[in-house]
């Protein structure tokens, strides 16, 4: 609440409301068609990471988890001079005032094709304010708010599309001048585009955020909720393979969808610049580092922002296996189901390797091997086998492409010893990192890549 000079405009966490997650997970349920916003937080926090830890740091892309795929996010940020002020207080990129803490804990779970969910809650862990001067600032740490998201992904493949993003916030700060007297969740709306090319990829987010305003507290005067938004973002990032890491940049903000009066120092319109690095530690975890700064002095941009956080995701081990006719691109959704075509090229992701190896168990492979065995002898049987490894990009380029040639030959030598086919029919060879088919920056992209492929040849 904002009092006089030299007293603090100070709000409260309001730890009371049991029945939010319950509301929450109807709004997110009954909104599945939506989109998570980059500028969500009611007045503090600009800076929201994305729930999948897929591609980019607060923007979206198209690609949802797939169904199975969990992932957990840690993300720590350090703002300057973020809070509200309303005297002549002198602020600027070597002059600090306000310092914010804040943590965001994050969750994804991919629901169905196309489909993700998401859970994030945001904390404000730490503040310091030297001004003296009329400002605003918490009165506690703790749970700011509850975030749900849901994402669609409409059009699109792992190379780009179209998804629409949905999600709703209730704000637990209690006496929250920015928001009113009990107020309601605030619902976004977002149309997420991506493509990529070659190693660079590019997201636009659009999208418009509606606040249910609380009635005014009129001892916060001037403060008055804020109404709706236009919200945007946009992200570039570009894939060092030999390194697994990630440069990202991106620009994210808001806008009022009508006139607001401008009731502190700072702005109505918010607009934020992002750059930083995605670090692929593993095939399931990755770091991210990275900074911010202003690029107008709107409500909740920080003159300095830097920020850390980690994902960690997990999922299913094996993918379906897909079967392609080399010409026309026809995908089948049984592998070994269609007929024998002259020349055929048949995908396999569900061949496990040993981790770092090119050791796999004879029984999980045979059920495949067999399926592929009896392909090969449709139609008279085949002329030519080319068997080719595939690897992600973890790792040293030449060690993958040693590896991929190693499993290609392990395969070979099943199909020789233990079914009979003639060596001379079959040739192995590993590609390595070389040809991925996806992502090498996201973990569902990786595995996508890790990969066995049949060329088959026939004379027909």
């Amino acid at each position: 609440m904002l009092k006089s000079k030299k007293k603090n405009a100070k709000t409260s966490f309001d730890s009371s409301k049991a029945k939010i997650g319950f509301n929450l997970l109807l709004v997110s349920t009954f909104l599945t068609p939506t989109a998570l916003a980059n500028v969500v937080g009611s007045d503090t926090q600009n800076f929201n990471p994305i729930t999948s830890g897929l591609d980019f740091v607060t923007v979206h892309s198209s690609e949802t988890l797939k169904p199975g795929y969990f992932n957990f996010g840690l993300f720590l940020n350090h703002a300057v001079n973020t809070l509200p002020y309303f005297d002549d207080t002198e602020q600027g990129r070597s002059k600090y005032t306000d310092s914010l803490l804040g943590a965001d804990i994050n969750i994804g779970i991919g629901i169905l094709p196309n489909w993700d969910f998401g859970l994030s809650i945001p904390q404000i862990l730490d503040q310091q304010v030297k001004s003296e001067g009329y400002r605003g600032q918490f009165n506690e740490n703790g749970n700011t708010e509850i975030r749900m998201n849901t994402k669609v992904r409409l059009y699109g493949n792992d190379s780009g599309g179209i998804a629409v993003i949905g999600s709703a916030n209730q704000n637990r700060i209690k006496n929250n001048p920015f928001t009113g007297i009990d107020a309601g969740p605030t619902y976004n709306l977002e149309l997420a585009m991506d493509t990529t090319i070659a190693k660079t990829a590019l997201a636009l987010n659009v999208g418009y955020r509606w606040r249910d305003k609380g009635e005014i507290i009129k001892e916060a005067s001037p403060i008055l909720p804020m109404g709706d938004q236009i919200i945007a973002s946009l992200a570039a990032s570009y894939l060092f393979t030999s390194i697994d890491t990630k440069l990202i940049g991106e620009v994210f903000g808001s806008a009022p969808s009508e006139e607001e009066m401008e009731n502190s120092k700072r702005l109505t319109s918010s607009s934020e610049l992002l750059i930083g690095l995605k670090h692929d530690n593993t095939r399931n975890i990755a770091t991210h580092f990275g900074a911010g700064t202003e690029l107008i002095n709107g409500r909740a941009s920080p003159d300095w922002r830097i920020y850390a956080g980690i994902n960690i995701s997990t999922g299913p081990k094996a993918r379906t296996s897909t079967v392609q006719s080399i010409g026309n691109g026809k995908e089948l959704s049984d592998p070994f189901a269609g007929p024998a075509q002259s020349r055929e090229k048949i995908v396999i992701h569900d061949i496990l390797f040993e981790f770092d190896s090119h050791r796999v168990s004879l029984s999980q492979v045979s059920p495949t091997m067999k399926k592929l065995v009896a392909h090969l002898k449709k139609n008279k049987g085949y002329k030519k086998l080319i068997i080719e490894g595939h690897t992600d990009s973890i790792g040293p380029r030449q060690y993958n492409s040693n590896l991929s040639k190693r499993r290609a030959e392990t395969i070979r030598q099943i199909l020789i010893t233990k079914y009979g086919l003639k060596a001379n029919k079959i040739e192995a060879r590993g590609s390595g990192e070389d040809l991925p088919i996806a992502d090498n920056g996201n973990f569902q992209g990786r595995q996508l890549n890790r990969r066995v492929e049949f060329a088959i040849f026939r004379d027909m």
